[in-house]
């Protein structure tokens, strides 16, 4: 196996999410029916590219929210989203395998059908300059 410095986004992007919103399911794959708990936020990768490989990547990550309640509900949890993440770069918040070095929302939160009945959804893209631990 090659030595990999750089950590997946998820080891950075989902231990803050989480920490930050503890009543919320946060995902980067949607669970099964039997599985799944309202609110929802999922995070996906769906571009970007390193600028360096060993120090700095920046994903375009895919934050949707699901709310089973209403549309604001929905919205309100994606701006606590977008904060913690913003805090996070700030702060300079470390997990064990690196830190969230810049953000830059190139979509901003949009709504779209929900692919789950009685929920909603709102959506945005972000792109993070993600880099390793120095440790």
């Amino acid at each position: 196996m090659v030595e990999r410095r750089m950590p997946r986004f998820q080891e950075v992007v989902l231990p803050i999410l989480r920490e930050a919103l503890p009543d919320v399911m946060v995902t980067s794959w949607v669970p099964a029916v039997e599985d799944r708990k309202f609110p929802l936020i999922n995070v996906r990768r769906v571009g970007g590219l390193p600028v360096d490989v060993d120090f700095l990547d920046i994903p375009v990550i895919e934050l949707t929210v699901y709310s089973d309640e209403n549309l604001a509900k929905a919205e309100n949890l994606y701006l606590d989203a977008r904060q913690a993440l913003w805090n996070a770069v700030g702060k300079r918040n470390v997990s064990p395998a690196g830190y969230i070095h810049s953000y830059r929302e190139t979509m901003g939160p949009t709504q779209f059908d929900s692919p789950f009945d009685d929920t909603w959804r709102v959506q945005a893209l972000i792109a993070l300059g993600l880099r390793p631990n120095r440790f």
